[in-house]
């Protein structure tokens, strides 16, 4: 505010001196005659501001010759008149001053109100321009010849200054570059496969874990892995754990029941309440803690309870996939359609592992009572006469969401609807779908479908999204979003997008827990994302959604995401398709144990419609627009993902696990298998990586190099940066070959090459 007053005062200021309606003159005797000019601005005289008839301004108080300023001149008020040279003006008036210089350091005081031109310092000198003798040095403050004081303390090599020279007082000379000093002289500390907190060989201690090999023992100590056992167990760089504390045994780098069978649920995620016939994804996560290895071939599987091997969900078994193997102290997370009984009323929802034909086993999911049926459904007909009209939809819409009871359904007739503002579901749970458009309907078409559609106007100027969903339990089923990225180019919004304001293009912010998007479009976000998983969230399903054409990947700040997610748990994306998206096609901050699989991401021809990467798991970092993610996708399995880039090869890495491109983050944990890639410029990346396994991933047809944002760079089938660690590729049976690479900072088909 301050700025555009200022800027108004100016503006009428300038009216003054030039006349009304006149154009502005530079400053100049003519426009300034009772002041002097700086700037180009006429400014009333002072003591720091002297001179008259649009001179330059002068500073008396700068003049060792003057303090004050009389009729335009500097002069020395106590004198009367300006002191002559060799003289200083005081508060007495002129008087005699040579310039004393000796021993002191350039821009120090000369005693005539003036500063040293040159450096007389035998010693260093400090920040305040002040001369250190030798005799006055010390760790802090060192250094001769007149040098800038050097902090012998704060470097690697020395803790010590004699004679102005900094040293490594045990060594009695200064320590080689990279090498510390130390309490016994000069010693390069080492700690590898040491674990944080033991000695780093110099009287120094490890701040951070590099054990490799394996746990690490509570005398921080790095365990190989020969040497585990029941008392000390654990993955590698993490802290060993007593098994027999807890009366289990180690198996796989984890404390398990002495037992071939053993199973412990985990947690599960499923509607608490169900239309009749109504079929959605559930998700029950139980962890292997027995000895034995759960595979299809074995016959493990999870089976119905309450009543054991009922079929009132439309199945009694969950199978694992094909060539699955969870090892002991490993998660299997099951995601499975069930569907609700015809029947309105409530069931039971429980589940325990068994081995077909030899035992059930391990710890019962806690038994859930899902009522199904009854659920009011309202049709919005405020809107119904706004369908394909050109007026604002948006007020009458949120009305209607507003007056939804909780856990209601809200349909909106078929039509596209016009969206000036952004529309919230932000009171009650509910679900929001198109009129007649059930859950098992056919999901939404890309275009010729029948569903309702929010298309953003160009009057459309709000952040964060058309639809912003910020209550648990909600779900958005068989609903368009279009954000008209066309249209709204050229609008205000395109303007802060251009300037990487990309709040003002997202279509839709999922910012709950336990809520769904399902069978929808997203689509032609003007920048930004498709849809955002928005902060920590837990049990978030998308499902069968189409998420096509959002940004542009040839205009600078316009390019967008398909769907972005930043932390979540417990959740699954999956039979999802991805369509020329042109910043990511489907992005995660972090993930644990989830499901993403099914889905398929592919690209068109046309430069505009490319990405940076199709799939990727990395770690925003603090600071990058929001509180950083964790990177960890512990638990969380990636696989069945099919990339195709096209014959133009469009995206620039097809599945890119890790962060070094953009930041230099931590990602690690879970499991990434099965996914296909074809015609990505490089195909399978792992960047800044640990404690992840990684097997089966064909890759067909890949670029020799990809234009990066800083020049062109090899590319392969597979590559692996010199940052990651402990990424178990044992089970790959194709034979894949990882290429040493270097992308760090280098983003990979870059937007103007």
């Amino acid at each position: 505010m301050r700025a555009t007053l200022g800027f108004v005062f100016m503006g009428f200021a300038c009216l003054a001196a030039c006349g009304d309606g006149e154009p502005a003159r530079d400053c100049d005797a003519t426009t300034c005659p009772e002041g002097c000019c700086r700037d180009d601005r006429c400014v009333e005289q002072s003591d720091t501001s002297c001179g008259t008839a649009g001179a330059p301004c002068v500073d008396c108080s700068a003049d060792p010759q003057a303090d004050a300023c009389a009729q335009g001149a500097c002069v020395c008020a106590a004198a009367g008149e300006r002191c002559e040279e060799g003289e200083i003006c005081s508060a007495s008036g002129c008087q005699g001053c040579q310039p004393d210089c000796a021993g002191k350091c350039d821009g120090a005081d000369d005693g005539c109100r003036g500063v040293c031109p040159q450096n007389d310092c035998a010693g260093c000198c400090d920040g305040d321009r002040s001369c250190a003798g030798l005799a006055e040095q010390h760790a802090a403050l060192c250094g001769a010849g007149g040098e800038d004081c050097a902090d012998c303390s704060a470097a690697l090599e020395s803790d010590a200054c004699v004679d102005g020279t900094c040293i490594c007082q045990a060594q009695g000379a200064a320590c080689d570059a990279g090498v510390a000093c130390g309490p016994a002289g000069c010693c390069t500390p080492d700690c590898r496969e040491k674990c944080a907190g033991a000695g780093d060989g110099c009287g120094g201690l490890c701040t951070s874990t590099r054990c490799t090999m394996g746990c690490c023992t509570p005398d921080r100590l790095c365990l190989d892995r020969a040497g585990l056992d029941d008392e000390f167990c654990g993955p590698v760089e993490a802290d060993c754990v007593d098994c027999t504390a807890f009366g289990r045994v180690c198996a796989n780098f984890a404390c398990v029941d002495d037992a071939a069978h053993s199973a412990e649920f985990v947690t599960q995620s499923v509607p608490d309440s169900l239309d009749t016939g109504e079929q959605v994804q559930a998700t029950v996560v139980m962890r292997n803690t027995g000895t034995d290895t759960w595979t299809q071939a074995g016959q493990y599987k999870l089976g119905a309870q309450n009543p054991q091997d009922n079929g009132r969900w439309g199945t009694s078994r969950v199978q694992l996939e094909a060539g699955e193997r969870v090892m002991p102290g490993e998660v299997e997370i099951f995601v499975f359609q069930i569907t609700a009984p015809a029947t309105a009323g409530v069931y039971d929802f429980q589940w325990r592992m068994l081995q077909e034909s030899v035992e059930w086993f391990g710890e019962y999911t806690p038994n859930l009572r899902i009522a199904v049926g009854a659920q009011d459904v309202t049709v919005c007909e405020a809107v119904r006469a706004l369908a394909d009209q050109d007026a604002d939809a948006s007020a009458a819409i949120q009305a209607c969401i507003d007056a939804t009871p909780a856990h209601g359904v809200l349909e909106l007739p078929i039509g596209t609807y016009r969206i000036d503002h952004s529309i919230q579901i932000a009171s009650d749970p509910i679900s929001l779908r198109s009129e007649g458009r059930g859950p098992d309907a056919a999901r939404c078409a890309l275009d010729g479908h029948d569903c309702a559609v929010l298309e953003a106007s160009t009057a459309f100027a709000d952040s964060l999204a058309i639809l912003q969903v910020l209550v648990n339990g909600s779900a958005v089923d068989h609903i368009v979003l279009d954000d008209n990225k066309t249209a709204r180019a050229s609008t205000a919004s395109g303007a802060e997008c251009a300037a990487y304001h990309n709040a003002y293009g997202y279509n839709l912010r999922l910012v709950c827990d336990d809520c769904s998007l399902t069978n929808s479009v997203t689509k032609n976000a003007l920048c930004g994302t498709g849809c955002e998983v928005t902060g920590a969230r837990s049990g978030v399903t998308l499902w069968r959604n189409t998420v096509a054409g959002n940004g542009v990947h040839d205009r600078e700040g316009l390019w967008a995401d398909g769907v972005t997610v930043h932390d979540a748990t417990r959740s699954s994306f999956t039979e999802n398709e991805f369509i020329d998206n042109t910043d990511i096609d489907l992005i995660f901050g972090g993930c644990t144990s989830c499901v993403i699989q099914g889905n398929t991401i592919r690209h068109s021809d046309a430069f505009s419609g490319g990405s940076f990467a199709a799939l990727m798991l990395h770690a925003w970092p603090d600071g990058s627009g929001g509180n950083g993610t964790s990177g960890d996708f512990s638990g969380t399995h990636t696989s069945g993902n099919q990339i195709d880039c096209g014959a133009q090869r469009r995206c620039g890495i097809g599945l890119y696990l890790g962060s070094d491109a953009w930041y230099i983050t931590d990602v690690f944990g879970g499991s990434v298998h099965d996914n296909s890639i074809q015609n990505a410029e490089f195909g399978l990346l792992i960047d800044d990586v640990h404690d992840m396994e990684v097997y089966d991933n064909p890759v067909a047809n890949p670029a020799s190099s990809t234009q990066t944002s800083c020049g062109p760079k090899t590319a392969h089938d597979y590559g692996i940066g010199d940052r990651s660690f402990n990424v178990d590729t044992s089970s790959d049976s194709l034979g894949s070959v990882y290429f040493d690479v270097d992308y760090d900072g280098c983003i990979p088909n870059w937007w103007n090459p």
